[in-house]
């Protein structure tokens, strides 16, 4: 079952190093292999509101609904297989040590803040108004990783190189890298804006807000996981635990809260990150679809047809 984690947490790798390198890849004047909007393109809550407020129908419709299919397929996986912003916070409460989860946090009015959040973004919609883009998980990031991550990294880059060529006595041993990435990945422009800072603070909160929960933004403000949370309740996969010896080593682990105390599940807060799948001793958690049915055990006797019948002549 480790398989999983590790497909997992590489998917979410894949995903980040994708989303960073559309953003970089497609800064004035580059031009990348995806278009910039290609992340954009499969969230259906911006492309739903947008087209929304908008009164229009927007290209990009049908990739946003195949997403909504898969998810009432699979469940919420987009939150912890994909979304850009769900894998910053695990490799942050990875690195604060908070792999587990508050219980005075598992209240489930605290967790109906991010469907209120969804209603009012809605609400906007209707009245002309999108204002998904300020609190879409992937819109955040990709103002992080375009107003501060891009810049300072290519600053810096830039510097070191100019550094060690000038002061170091490197020129001829680096010119010909440095000539490259100009034209490259050091070729942009990025944008200096006056509010950067304020961005990066507010970045760093949201990602702070792990000390509190693990995923405490998925669980109780994204409104983006409140509406794959509302898809998911229907989802046909489900999880299964077939025998139970209540060790209960899956409750302060699940990232998202999501286990009862009785081992049943919120399914639309379950975002299939297979840590209960992983941490099970019995290996008697599992993922499966509502036509799966338990193998039945070898009877270790007869039946009473069976009997009479072995008593004819």
């Amino acid at each position: 079952m480790e398989k999983l984690v590790r497909i997992r947490r590489l998917f979410q790798l894949i995903f980040l190093v994708l989303f960073v390198y559309i953003l970089w890849s497609t800064t004035y004047p580059l031009t990348g292999i995806l278009p910039p909007e290609t992340f954009f393109k499969i969230n259906p809550l911006v492309m739903a509101m947008t087209a929304l407020s908008g009164r229009v129908v927007l290209a990009g419709l049908g990739a946003a609904l195949v997403l909504v299919v898969l998810t009432l397929l699979f469940g919420r996986f987009f939150c912890g297989w994909v979304c850009p912003l769900g894998t910053l916070f695990d490799i942050t409460a990875k690195l604060v040590k908070r792999d587990s989860w508050d219980r005075t946090l598992r209240t489930g009015r605290l967790r109906l803040v991010k469907f209120g959040i969804l209603f009012l973004v809605f609400v906007a919609a209707l009245a002309g108004v999108q204002v998904a883009w300020v609190l879409d998980p992937m819109v955040i990031t990709a103002r992080f990783v375009s107003l501060n991550l891009i810049p300072a990294v290519t600053q810096a880059l830039d510097g070191a190189f100019v550094f060690a060529m000038t002061t170091l006595g490197l020129r001829e041993v680096l010119i010909d890298a440095y000539r490259g990435l100009k034209e490259s990945f050091l070729g942009i422009r990025p944008h200096f804006f006056s509010h950067a800072g304020v961005l990066l603070l507010s970045f760093a909160l949201i990602l702070g807000s792990v000390v509190l929960a693990p995923r405490f933004w998925c669980r109780c403000v994204c409104p983006l996981g409140a509406l794959y949370a509302l898809l998911a309740k229907a989802a046909w996969m489900r999880r299964l635990v077939d025998i139970c010896k209540h060790c209960t080593l899956c409750i302060p682990r699940c990232r998202m809260g999501a286990i009862r105390d009785d081992m049943s599940y919120d399914k639309g807060e379950c975002i299939l990150c297979m840590d209960c799948v992983h941490d099970c001793p019995q290996r008697t958690t599992k993922f499966t679809w509502p036509f799966y049915k338990k193998e039945k055990k070898a009877s270790s006797g007869i039946s009473r047809r069976s009997f009479l019948f072995l008593l004819l002549p």
